[in-house]
């Protein structure tokens, strides 16, 4: 595979970091070295390409060109990270206390991150700081594009035991199959935060109500939706969430209804062609302006 190219023709490193359990994790870096550090996590069935793109425009590439140094995680089994033995079963709540914080010790070492995550990797920033509320050191503010709340009507807990069914049944979720990513996801990452999302509450069996613990997150946070995810990340659901954080989250809301072209998806929230006027620079005025320490 060749190296993706910056926006300038610069080529992104990649820079290995080893996971508290021992995995081998892939960062993808563009930028001034020293510079701001963002670190940018994808969701389920994707890895670095999400915001790196494979045309020559990406996110991580407009916030390199916004002068920030940009780190993209390759989540365990995806990308250039490592990949999973068959006897083993990594699982979401990996992402959480294993794969996050490794990323977010290494992008912090020149300052203060700030974390963007889109849907379950959103899921996985908040409850990974949610979880260790010392990671919060590490952050300049977080923002979490099309992450919903786990609240669940009949129709999507449904759908939520059937991706749970599926990902059991096929060793994997057949995302790529089923036209919804650039990656199957791991059996039990995807199993799990079904699990997760029909119970109603983030956190493993045993471990802490991560869901209960966002009141008490320290670090600004931003939520954003698109008015056309309508299956993934209903805003009404986005909105819940930034109401469960701290002192309540500011939120936004992109699509027709509030000023926008058209009305963003999932993913297209990201990566569509019209988010990188619309969308992309109101994320990294945020991001810029927390940085500074201005209210954004």
């Amino acid at each position: 595979m060749e190296p993706p190219q910056a926006r300038n023709g610069e080529a992104a490193s990649i820079e290995h970091v080893t996971a508290a359990d021992g995995v081998r994790l892939a960062l993808h870096r563009l930028g001034r070295p020293g510079a701001a550090p963002i670190l940018l996590v994808a969701g389920a069935f994707s890895d670095h390409r999400f915001w790196l793109g494979t045309r020559g425009a990406g996110f991580a590439r407009e916030a390199a060109a916004a002068g920030f140094e940009a780190f993209v995680l390759d989540h365990r089994g995806h990308g250039e990270s490592e990949r999973p033995q068959p006897a083993e079963k990594w699982s979401f709540r990996d992402w959480i206390v294993s794969d996050v914080p490794a990323a977010l010790e290494r992008a912090g070492r020149s300052g203060r991150a700030v974390v963007v995550g889109h849907s379950a990797g959103g899921a996985a920033v908040l409850s990974a700081l949610a979880a260790r509320p010392e990671l919060c050191s590490h952050v300049a503010g977080v923002i979490a594009a099309a992450t919903p709340a786990p609240v669940l009507s009949a129709f999507r807990r449904s759908g939520a035991w059937t991706a749970e069914r599926l990902s059991q049944l096929f060793g994997r979720f057949p995302a790529r199959a089923l036209g919804l990513g650039g990656e199957d996801e791991l059996s039990e990452v995807m199993a799990q935060w079904m699990r997760w999302n029909r119970r109603g509450r983030w956190g493993w069996n045993g471990g802490p109500n991560l869901t209960a613990a966002l009141r008490d997150l320290s670090p600004p946070v931003l939520v954003v939706a698109g008015s056309g995810d309508r299956v993934f990340a209903p805003p009404e659901l986005c909105r819940a969430l930034a109401a469960s954080i701290g002192g309540g989250a500011e939120f936004r809301e992109f699509g027709k209804r509030t000023g926008a072209s058209r009305d963003f998806g999932h993913a297209g929230l990201v990566v569509d062609r019209a988010a990188r006027t619309e969308v992309w620079p109101v994320l990294l005025a945020w991001a810029l302006a927390i940085q500074s320490g201005k209210t954004a």
